[in-house]
């Protein structure tokens, strides 16, 4: 019997994928380095504790340790997360030590029936324990696996064999943001050694079918209002679950709601710049759309499970490039302007007055996602079948696939659009496709561009142009007699540079490039004011503790 009943038609790349320069190789590098800087004492200091062992150092406890403390083992699982995925591509002898030093205690300090978070059995459904920090867990141990480390292949099987028979499933959906749990069950699935009851056990625990109707019904209280412990943003995850629960039977109930959740999300739950502008414990409504930093939007996982949840549709319907136009956007806006080089990353990423602080804290939620998706972004350049290759994102890159290709790609952006695609071999003629992206295409559709029985020695050179895109503001601020917009250039998001919030700027939205004057500087776009000295554009990307206003008040 098939796995699944709905194989992917495209396959990802888990090694053979070079990143050799550009914004993808800086952002991997500083994830590694990040990596690096944990301390793994302070990692396994509940393990020990829990075995009864010496617990040297002191767990990771910013801002008084809700993640650590109160999620005991979830930074191990953030750790392995990111060194797991990095490690795909990259080589590296500290990292690699660092994981066969996690994985080695906690093998030591799991009780012996495969439990394996380091706290008493009776406080397992209590807080987020057995979705959030088994999902981590989960996750951590299997990107490991992935990377060579066949013990914790095992680990994560035998802890996820103790939970499909433990006594919380009767209620396990409807405890703290008990949706997150499903996706640690089609996750162990999908594992080497994942087993039917993994599906199973998601299905008949997890599964709301009620909820998936209502999503596919357009409802939008299925996204604001759901009546679990409470509303999030992170529901997405399940998305991702319901997803490989689609491709695991065939049901298409599940992939209707899925393709019906993601025009919802975009129609009224998606920022300019692809961020999900929701969070938690706030008011929201569709089309709110909050702006200042008192409200919680555009936490860093959603994006995570945004740009996941993508990443599967496109593997499912290859030659819908939007799809990736999803990816990419989020990526730069995103997932980039999260990163503060190798320090950490930003929880909520504002669009008004300045980024968040807990950037400070390394060991979060955000963090943890944060270091995975940057672990994978050589993961999310091509796609490829036995007889094609998609380059879907373009980063400077060298990839040798399994199906006989091997290329080179040098790509300008985002200092510029000039990418130059090298065929260095090929077994035999293949069919190559050429994502064109949205930001490029003068009517704002992407598309891929085909070529076919493409030989060793092909070169294909691009030519991206920049092109402006304006976006009015709508939402609960809006300011009565005033218009609000957004700039983007490009793949870039940019904001307005000063303060106070809201900034006021003069140019008309209808003709943004006869009143912007781009300019490379200091190693980014700066975007000049026509007769203005006092404002400039900068890329949100770049912005990290400077005043700025994405929705500025625009006149002309």
């Amino acid at each position: 019997m098939a796995k699944y009943a709905v194989p992917y038609r495209l396959q990802v790349p888990m090694g053979g994928v070079r990143l050799t320069g550009g914004r993808f190789r800086d952002v991997f590098e500083n994830n590694i380095r990040f990596l690096k800087g944990f301390d793994t004492d302070r990692m396994l200091y509940w393990y020990r504790v829990h075995k009864g062992k010496p617990a040297p150092g002191v767990p990771y406890g910013t801002d008084g340790g809700h993640f650590e403390n109160n999620l005991k083992g979830q930074t191990a699982g953030e750790f392995l997360m990111g060194a797991g995925t990095a490690l795909l591509w990259q080589e590296d002898e500290q990292l690699r030590e660092m994981c066969r030093e996690l994985i080695q205690e906690m093998d030591e300090c799991r009780d012996n029936d495969g439990f394996i978070i380091p706290i008493p059995r009776e406080q397992f459904d209590t807080k987020e324990y057995p979705n959030y920090t088994r999902a981590w867990i989960t996750f951590g141990l299997l990107d490991a696996g992935y990377a060579g480390e066949q013990r914790a292949f095992e680990l994560a099987r035998d802890m996820a064999d103790y939970f499909n028979h433990c006594h919380v499933l009767p209620y396990v959906k409807d405890l703290n943001l008990g949706f997150q749990g499903i996706l640690a069950n089609t996750r162990m699935y999908d594992a080497p050694n994942g087993r039917w009851e993994d599906m199973q056990v998601a299905i008949d625990h997890y599964q709301e079918t009620w909820w998936l109707r209502q999503v596919i019904a357009g409802d939008h209280r299925a996204i604001y209002d759901h009546p679990g412990n409470h509303p999030h943003s992170t529901l997405l995850t399940t998305l991702e679950g319901y997803c490989d629960l689609y491709r695991a039977t065939g049901n298409e109930l599940y992939l209707q709601a899925v393709k019906s959740a993601l025009s919802m999300y975009e129609s009224k739950w998606q920022h300019v710049g692809g961020g999900i502008n929701m969070c938690e414990f706030d008011t929201y409504y569709p089309g709110c759309n909050w702006l200042d930093p008192k409200h919680n939007y555009n936490e860093l996982c959603s994006t995570n499970f945004w740009i996941l949840l993508n990443q599967r549709m496109h593997r499912l319907e290859p030659d819908n490039a939007h799809y990736v136009d999803e990816m990419e956007n989020s990526l730069y806006n995103v997932l980039f302007a999260a990163q503060v080089k190798d320090v950490g990353y930003h929880y909520l990423n504002f669009l008004q007055r300045a980024k968040d602080f807990r950037y400070l804290d390394r060991a979060t939620c955000c963090a943890s996602l944060g270091t995975r998706l940057a672990g994978l972004l050589p993961q999310f350049l091509y796609t490829y079948t036995d007889d094609t290759v998609y380059v879907d994102l373009y980063a400077s890159s060298a990839a040798e696939l399994p199906n006989g290709v091997k290329l080179e790609v040098e790509s300008g952006l985002p200092r510029n659009g000039r990418v130059t695609v090298r065929v260095l071999e090929a077994a035999r003629p293949f069919t190559l496709k050429l994502r064109m992206p949205r930001w490029a295409c003068e009517d704002g559709k992407s598309y891929y561009k085909v070529h076919e029985n493409v030989q060793s020695g092909a070169v294909f050179e691009l030519d991206f142009p920049f092109r402006f895109k304006v976006t009015r503001y709508t939402g609960g601020e809006e300011i009565k007699g005033k218009e609000r917009y957004a700039v983007e250039y490009g793949p870039m998001l940019f904001a307005a540079m000063g303060a106070p919030n809201p900034l006021t700027v003069h140019f008309d939205p209808d003709k943004p490039e006869e009143w912007f004057e781009p300019e490379y500087r200091n190693g980014r776009w700066i975007l000049k004011l026509k007769d203005d000295n006092c404002h400039e554009y900068w890329p949100y990307m770049d912005i990290h503790d400077e005043p700025f206003d994405v929705y500025p008040i625009v006149e002309v």
